[in-house]
């Protein structure tokens, strides 16, 4: 009886994902019927109703760490490094107002500038950090502070040490859906994750980027138990009972920008290795 329940469960719960989405993949299907790379194709009627930004925002920007590099190695949102990865070295530590105490972890800008040597091609970046302070990140306002590779390529080539020595900047910037081809929601476990103390950053999400929730589920259960947003891009369970927890685990994620939810089913293998990082066969699209 109970394992009946549990696969009705589970199928309630894709229904329901399929119920809320389908409109919108519906409109993306019409749309973009030979789509490769969707997301750079989006109409901006889709984006503004996802809640994107379909014309430029002004704001102002920093650099700092490495003049090529991605600022720093991993940052406040947990990341570790990002050479090698989706991200790239394109990073940047956002003020409070982008950073939103880790929720804003994972969102994808396209920035530009607007000076005689500034690239006409906006760049796009990742929110991977947090910037406390300084003129702006320390202001109510949305500031980005730049690695300096995402400096750089904001620069019409040739003329990237001129534009780094300017050290403040007017800046345009839009909010995008992130666009990893290739590679689905991730999970990084927490090196100090036993059977009774589960915590993991999100790694790779697209669409929003954000979260504004994480529910888990253990083996053989229908009941989804809510994480505890730990810091950064990093959720936590935490077992008072004394029992281990059961895996493998189902993970689902709501994104905070757009209310967008996906279940990544056995994300999380039963008898998972702190440290390690388990991908996902799931993944948002806008």
């Amino acid at each position: 009886m109970g394992v009946a329940r549990f696969q009705q469960q589970r199928l309630d719960d894709l229904l329901q994902l399929v119920q809320l989405r389908l409109l919108g993949v519906a409109t993306l299907l019409v749309l973009l019927p030979c789509c490769i790379n969707c997301q750079q194709q989006l109409s901006s009627s889709l984006l503004a109703q996802n809640g994107y930004d379909i014309d430029w925002q002004y704001g102002h920007a920093t650099w700092y760490g490495n003049p090529y590099g991605d600022g720093s190695d991993g940052g406040a949102c947990g990341y570790t490094s990002l050479e090698n990865t989706p991200y790239g070295s394109n990073v940047a530590a956002g003020s409070a107002a982008v950073f939103s105490n880790g929720q804003g972890c994972g969102i994808c800008y396209d920035v530009k500038c607007t000076y005689s040597i500034c690239n006409s091609q906006p760049t796009r970046i990742v929110i991977t950090d947090f910037c406390p302070g300084g003129v702006y990140c320390s202001s109510d306002e949305v500031a980005f502070d730049l690695s300096g590779s995402a400096m750089d390529s904001l620069a019409v080539p040739g003329l990237e040490s001129t534009l780094r020595d300017f050290g403040q900047y007017d800046i345009q910037y839009m909010r995008v859906p992130c666009d990893y081809v290739g590679q689905n929601v991730a999970f990084a476990v927490d090196a100090g994750s036993s059977p009774y103390w589960l915590s993991f950053a999100v790694r790779y999400e697209g669409g929003p980027g954000d979260i504004e929730s994480v529910m888990i589920r253990q083996s053989g259960s229908y009941d989804w138990v809510a994480m505890q947003h730990n810091w950064g891009a990093s959720w936590m369970l935490i077992d008072y009972s004394g029992q281990a927890f059961r895996g493998p685990y189902d993970v689902q994620i709501t994104a905070k920008l757009n209310g967008h939810s996906l279940i990544a089913w056995n994300a999380i293998p039963d008898y998972f290795q702190p440290g390690a990082t388990y991908n996902s066969s799931v993944q948002f699209l806008y």
